[in-house]
């Protein structure tokens, strides 16, 4: 077996502590194999030697048996460690057929006792011939481990972080090392050359008050591991708590927030304003750099500002032009991406992603000044009724707030025509009209387009362009409707049809009231009252042209069991007669159900009740229809005559059980202070007596409280009226 040149190549991966899958679980949960006819691996063996003959194994051996091909290949072996993934890269010339080969690793690099490796092997063309996963090598108990860490301490020393490591050395020498310090996804690290004995001994590493200033951490820092020279052991040590202001004794920002500034009061922003704290120490001048930037890296503005400030704190504010995010069409929240504080030009505190605002939206902001093109196209309206000669007028505008250079239009239609125009100049609120005639037209699309070349930059480029579409109208064409002829009661539904050569979007309607309609189908629900002969128009329009057609309806009469001639039949009728059916001599009469005196419906659920006289109400009551005829032909009202005390008087209105109704009485006499309720079906106001002492006559105050009977009484001083609640029948008359 021959053998080229061995390259021995060690690569340590650190994999971040906040990953939700460790490295052995993402191995395990995805292995794979691979083999090929170049090369597959029969045999695996591992071991560990002294190399260096001092009574202890210091080198892992990975022994390989192959059947593979002539060629150079790469032999790649992954161990997986609890501080990292070792890689051993070794470059091997093989001839046809079985060999053996070893790949070793140094053990002062390994942590623990047992492992799982994995072996790819490439061609010398770098392709993939062979690969196998999860390999488990024998347990391992005695080996030079070169480092083990002990305990680790920290404290606070002057303006320094001190920490201390105590580790255990099997070895001696001088070797690198290095302390990651962890704090909100960050690390800091400090590297150092120690000479280290075999022994027991204490690495000391001091983190100066400036690197620990700048972190700006106020917590836990986290000691995510150590690495000595090659070797790299996983800690993860919380260590005490510390305030970075702490450790500060040169300026620092912090506290920082962010507003919006209108200043003119017109419900955008001026001005983005950044605000911070920045802690001073000498009195001086001093500089702040910002970069200001979106979410997708776009840069909103670089700050260069300078501040004389003194000892202390001092609140700063750096302001954004507003207009310039306007113009950049940048939406928040945006990001502090650094803020640099500069003393005499040295840079003394530095913050990466600082701060995010909340959240803005450009046009929260000022418009820039700039000119902003608007087209607008209109025509006369000659075509819409089918005259084929049109004028076309195109504005150009500039309704931006400021002037507008070389604008440049072209106006161009479907077929042949075609307009370009230069202004070189177009002012604010200024225009350019352009007006063309076009005779005998067939239809045809006419377009204006203002700066096609993007010469003009403008507040809003959207507007810049207008196409109008002009067809020659033709008219639509109703589609012929029948005569009808039915019995009354009966319903009519008439579908209109009608065609149109544009095919615009049709209206239609018939001269009759009583059609409700649904766009094209309208229906009559006709009534006892409507027999008779009809002779309606039906229209159809465009909008403009319109088309009609006369048909006739005769409507049959037909028995009827209507007794109000309301056009419900009484056998379902729960409200008979109307107004007219009430017999009064004193009152003018309006009744209202719910909130409307159309009394020509059908009810079939519970409503108020009003009775009124001359806008004022004088009777009201629920009543549920569901379970009730009210029955209005039988009833009889009637107030005081002239120059009598008041009274009010009631027949043929008895409440259905469990309801009472509430009657007003005139207020006339005012030195009558009760009223006598005769709560009884009785034939006139005059079957009340003068002393209010026969059966079924109760005398009340109008007090506002409730008698034993549940009457009630009230005067109202704006009407003038007595309000009389609990009343069945009923009759009422002033009384002493």
């Amino acid at each position: 077996m021959s053998k080229g040149v061995v390259i021995f190549l060690v690569v340590l991966f650190l994999i971040p502590v906040a990953y939700s899958l460790s490295i052995k679980d993402l191995i395990a949960r995805y292995s794979f194999s691979a083999t090929s006819p170049q090369m597959n691996v029969t045999e695996f063996k591992d071991f560990m030697i002294d190399k260096n003959s001092n009574g202890i194994n210091d080198t892992l051996v990975f022994e390989l048996t192959t059947n593979n091909a002539d060629d150079i290949f790469i032999f790649v072996i992954n161990l997986l460690d609890k501080n990292g993934i070792l890689t051993n890269e070794t470059n091997v010339t093989l001839n046809a057929g079985i060999n053996k080969l070893n790949i070793m690793l140094n053990t002062i690099l390994l942590s623990q006792n047992q492992f799982n490796y994995s072996v790819k092997i490439y061609n010398s063309s770098f392709s993939l011939k062979y690969r196998k996963d999860n390999i488990l090598t024998q347990e391992y108990t005695n080996y030079e481990k070169g480092f083990e860490i002990l305990s680790i301490k920290d404290s606070k020393v002057d303006k320094m972080l001190k920490v201390n490591v105590t580790i255990n050395s099997y070895i001696n020498g001088t070797f690198e090392t290095i302390l990651f310090l962890a704090y909100n996804n960050s690390i800091i690290s400090i590297k150092e050359n120690k000479t280290i004995t075999n022994s027991i001994q204490d690495l000391i590493f001091n983190f100066d008050n400036e690197t620990i200033k700048r972190t700006h951490y106020i917590g836990n820092f986290n000691i995510s591991s150590v690495k000595i020279g090659k070797k790299v052991i996983k800690i993860n040590a919380v260590i005490s708590f510390y305030d970075f202001r702490d450790f500060a004794e040169t300026a620092y920002l912090s506290e920082f927030s962010d507003t919006g500034i209108d200043t003119d009061n017109d419900d955008e922003f001026n001005l983005l304003q950044i605000n911070a704290n920045a802690k001073i120490f000498n009195d001086n001048h001093y500089n702040i750099l910002l970069g200001l930037y979106d979410l997708f890296d776009n840069i909103v503005e670089i700050k260069n500002t300078t501040f004389f400030l003194a000892f202390g704190d001092n609140n700063l504010s750096i302001l954004i032009n507003g207009s310039k995010i306007y113009g950049k069409k940048l939406n928040g929240p945006f990001i502090v991406k650094y803020t640099k504080l500069f003393e005499n030009g040295n840079l003394v505190d530095l913050i990466n992603n600082a701060y995010i605002t909340g959240n803005y939206n450009f046009n929260d902001f000022n418009k820039p000044n700039l000119p902003d093109l608007i087209v607008n196209i209109s025509a006369s309206g000659e075509y819409h009724y089918g005259i084929n000669n049109v004028s076309i007028e195109v504005i150009i505008k500039n309704t931006g707030n400021k002037h507008a250079f070389n604008v440049f239009a072209e106006i161009f239609d479907n077929n042949t025509f075609t307009k370009t125009n230069k202004s070189n100049l177009l002012n604010v609120n200024s225009q350019i009209v352009h007006k063309f005639n076009f005779t005998n037209f067939s239809d045809f699309e006419i377009t204006a387009i203002a700066d096609l070349n993007d010469f003009v930059e403008e507040l809003n480029e959207s507007n810049n362009a207008e196409r109008l579409i002009i067809k020659l109208n033709k008219k639509p064409t109703l589609e012929p409707i029948n005569n009808i002829t039915i019995n009354e009661t009966a319903k009519i539904i008439i579908n209109l049809s009608a065609s149109d050569p544009n095919e615009d979007e049709l209206s239609f309607s018939i001269n009759f009231s009583k059609f409700s309609n649904s766009f094209n189908v309208f229906q009559w629900n006709t009534t006892t009252n409507d027999s008779g002969e009809y002779v309606l128009e039906a229209i159809v329009s465009d909008g403009f042209l319109s088309d009609s057609l006369v048909f006739k309806i005769t409507i049959l009469n037909a028995s009827e069991n209507d007794i109000d001639n309301d056009g419900i039949n009484d056998i379902i009728d729960k409200l008979i007669g109307n107004e007219k059916s009430v017999n009064t001599s004193t009152i003018n009469l309006t009744i209202f159900i719910g909130n409307s005196s159309d009394l020509s419906r059908f009810f079939n659920e519970s409503f108020r009740v009003r009775f009124f006289d001359a806008n004022l109400t004088i009777i009201e009551f629920d009543f549920n229809f569901s379970k009730n005829v009210l029955n209005l032909t039988n009833l009889t009202i009637d107030k005081q005559l002239p120059n009598q005390k008041g009274s009010f008087f009631v027949r043929g209105l008895r409440m259905p059980e469990g309801t009472r109704k509430t009657l007003y009485v005139d207020k006339i006499n005012v030195s009558l202070n009760k009223l006598c309720i005769k709560d009884d079906n009785i034939p006139s106001i005059s079957n009340i007596s003068s002393k209010c002492n026969k059966r079924m006559e109760f005398k009340i105050r109008c007090n506002g409280r409730s008698t034993k009977r549940f009457y009630k009484c009230t005067l109202n001083s704006t009407t003038n009226k007595y309000k009389v609640e609990g009343l069945g029948y009923s009759g009422i008359i002033q009384v002493k």
